[in-house]
Order: C-alpha cells, then sequence, then structure tokens
C-alpha cells in the first residue's frame, strides 16, 4: 500500500517474508537483536535439536540473515530459501511450519489493509495537511518504506532514516499508527 498526495513523499507498507521469518527463527532459539524489535505473535513451534540451540555457526548465519533481510526489507526477499549449513536445515526441516504461520500473518496484515465497510480510514494524507495547518510547518520530501512485523504489541521502530519495522498489532490502529508516522517525520525534519 503506498499513500502519496500531490507534495513529494510517499509511504510504502511491505511485508517481508525474510524478516517475518528472521523473527519467529529468532524468538526460536532465543537470539536478541540490534533493534530491540518485540516477539512474534503468535510464536512459531519450529522443531529444534538440542545441540541446535548453542550452536554458534546457527548462532552467526542467523546474524548474517537477519543483516541482510533487514537491508531489503520489502516481500521480494527470499533470502530464506538460499540458506545453508546448519541454519538451512532447521529452516528446511521447518518448513511446513514457517511457511503456514508466515502466510497467516500475510493475511492478517492484508486484512487490516482494506478498510472496513462503511468506516471511511483515516488518511495520512490528511493528517499531513492537519499537522502542517496547526504547526505552520511543511514536511520536506521523503520516501518511507515500512515493513509490517509479526509481533503482538504496538511496535515503531526506525531501522534507517529510511526504513521503519512497524507491529501488525500498532497497524491494526490506524490512528496510532498514522501518528507514529507523523511523530517520526518531526523528528527527522528537527
Amino acid at each position: 500500500m503506498t499513500a502519496a498526495p500531490s507534495t513529494p513523499w510517499s509511504v510504502t507498507l511491505d511485508y517481508s517474508h525474510d524478516v517475518a521469518l528472521a523473527l519467529a527463527v529468532r524468538d526460536a532459539f532465543g537470539y536478541p537483536d540490534p533493534f530491540g524489535l518485540p516477539p512474534v505473535d503468535p510464536p512459531v513451534a519450529l522443531e529444534l535439536r538440542r545441540e541446535e540451540h548453542h550452536d554458534p555457526v546457527i548462532a552467526e548465519q542467523w546474524r548474517t540473515w537477519w543483516e541482510r533481510a533487514m537491508a531489503a526489507p520489502t516481500h521480494q526477499s527470499q533470502l530464506a530459501r538460499t540458506l545453508d549449513g546448519p541454519l538451512g536445515v532447521v529452516i528446511h526441516r521447518n518448513s511446513a511450519a514457517l511457511l503456514a504461520w508466515r502466510s497467516a500473518r500475510k493475511r492478517e496484515l492484508a486484512r487490516l489493509s482494506r478498510p472496513a465497510p462503511g468506516r471511511q480510514p483515516i488518511r495520512l494524507a490528511d493528517a499531513i495537511r492537519d499537522h502542517s495547518r496547526q504547526t505552520g510547518t511543511q514536511f520536506s520530501e521523503f520516501h518511507l518504506t515500512i515493513t509490517a512485523i509479526p509481533a503482538g504489541e504496538a511496535c515503531f521502530q526506525p531501522i534507517r532514516d529510511d526504513v521503519i519495522a512497524a507491529s501488525i498489532e500498532l497497524i491494526r490502529d490506524r490512528g496510532a499508527y498514522v501518528a507514529e508516522i507523523i511523530e517520526h517525520l518531526v523528528r527527522r525534519q528537527a
């Protein structure tokens, strides 16, 4: 979903299969991530062997995968399919569970992206216009990519200046989601 009025800006909401899967695997292994993103919800029950839990090779492969997934967080990323080594074995062994979980989260986001019958959603363009009227300031040109993450709590975490991880739980509350985008733009422009 992209919103772009006549001013030079855009906000793209996307769902990265790799980011979602990497978060699910992160939680199954108990790995921290540098952004402090909340746990996925619902969690995925992965079949992990005892020796895999503390395997430094798997941990390093996960960190590399995570960095690559966050460098290009779009729905087109297919990094999980190319994983090999011990982490690739874990992914392959759990592929059916991961695929079902990932697909259910994407369907949930798709449902949230459609306006409810009889309800007019809060439009980002209107919120930006209202903010400009109230404050007398205009936002300079921006192009944000919001990557939806399947976390069970509200989360809006800038990853880079133009890339943000936002939880499906936050996106569910359109008013709070739009307010977070406006706050981010205010901080960014300050």
